[in-house]
């Protein structure tokens, strides 16, 4: 059977398990008020030095012509036996474009 928990029990659970881990003072449940968070005075102050992930992903790839074709070029392909053997495979499986 599934037990059903209302939130100021839950916040008031995990205060206590916190403050009991981390030799924080108990924190009366009945000075929280229902719109604080739940473990806004129960943290640390070191905790809140800890990085944060607030920059958007997706514009790491910056296409520079020249680098593309020096790193994945014909001629760098051609000058080393690693790049000789990519060639081939390329070949043998009968790809249009064998570089870039």
């Amino acid at each position: 059977m599934k037990q059903i928990f209302h939130p100021i029990c839950i916040r008031q659970r995990t205060l206590s398990i916190l403050a009991r881990n981390s030799n924080l003072p108990q924190i009366n449940p009945s000075s929280l008020s229902a719109g604080c968070g739940i473990l806004t005075r129960a943290l640390p102050l070191h905790w809140s030095l800890l990085p944060v992930r607030t920059k958007k992903r997706g514009m790491e790839y910056q296409p520079k012509f020249l680098k593309r074709k020096r790193t994945h070029g014909w001629l760098k392909r051609i000058s080393t036996r690693g790049g000789i053997e990519v060639i081939l495979r390329r070949m043998l499986k009968g790809r249009k474009s064998l570089t870039h």
